[in-house]
């Protein structure tokens, strides 16, 4: 299927490793030019290179970190000097502590909204205008099923990314005349660094994360990709304000 997208321009948080990665790396395949926001910029210079290697006409790293206030506006005016403005934004970042509600401090909530809310807000009031005006652009962000299900250990990804979500929702809304789509991508066991923090190394747990799924095992990031790059085409254009799991069928809602 052609997705209508080669020679587009798009940004990828957290590309990095895990879902950023793949996401990044199936895109090059599709002729997109890529910029790659991560904290860690050598690692993104590999990634660049494979993406190179795969199709991407273009390829560069910039450093994010999305603890740092400042640091969102700083990494976008230099994509934006050796990019141009973005058709294509891939809202994606680490995860907070994991934690129960009541074992959380003020000051925990205060860096999960500028980890997982703030930063992506800041970003969006820079991406958005000129998609409007240019008629079209695709948001897709990654989030969790914890949005649509709340993980009793996760109590600031329970909150702050089904915020994210709920802003998502509204903006696409009134960016739909615009040829701007906006969705979300609710994810469940994955096979990344995040899961592994959360669950230990040790392969037990990580079994015991896998019991947890319908279809008995862990997804690979690579399983992942495909919707979010598909999202980014053309043949997604009637596709906006929805936010889909891929969980192995973890999520129990009816509509999930």
């Amino acid at each position: 299927m052609d997705l209508g997208i080669n020679g587009r321009c798009a940004l990828v948080l957290g590309a990095s490793s895990g879902l950023g990665e793949a996401i990044a790396l199936a895109l090059a395949r599709e002729g997109v030019r890529l910029g790659l926001a991560a904290r860690r910029l050598d690692r993104l210079d590999e990634v660049a290179a494979r993406a190179k290697e795969l199709g991407a006409p273009e390829a560069r790293g910039f450093a994010l970190d999305l603890h740092d206030a400042g640091s969102v506006p700083a990494m976008y005016a230099a994509f934006h000097d050796a990019f141009g403005d973005a058709d294509i934004a891939i809202l994606n970042g680490g995860g907070p502590k994991a934690a129960r509600f009541t074992e959380l401090a003020l000051a925990d909530w205060d860096a999960a909204y500028g980890l997982l809310l703030r930063g992506m807000l800041q970003l969006l009031d820079a991406i958005v205008p000129p998609m409007r005006a240019r008629g079209w652009g695709r948001i897709v962000a990654l989030t969790s099923t914890s949005v649509k299900q709340p993980i009793d250990t996760l109590a600031l990804s329970n909150v702050f990314r089904t915020a994210l979500v709920s802003a998502l929702r509204t903006l696409a809304v009134e960016v739909a005349r615009d040829g701007v789509t906006v969705n979300s991508i609710a994810t469940g066991r994955v096979e990344t660094a995040r899961l592994r923090a959360l669950y230990g190394n040790d392969e037990a747990k990580l079994l015991a994360a896998s019991s947890e799924v319908p279809m008995g095992r862990i997804a690979s990031p690579e399983e992942f990709a495909p919707l979010a790059v598909f999202l980014c085409g053309a043949p997604a254009s009637y596709v906006t304000g929805q936010t889909i799991s891929v969980d192995g069928g973890l999520t129990r809602g009816l509509f999930g």
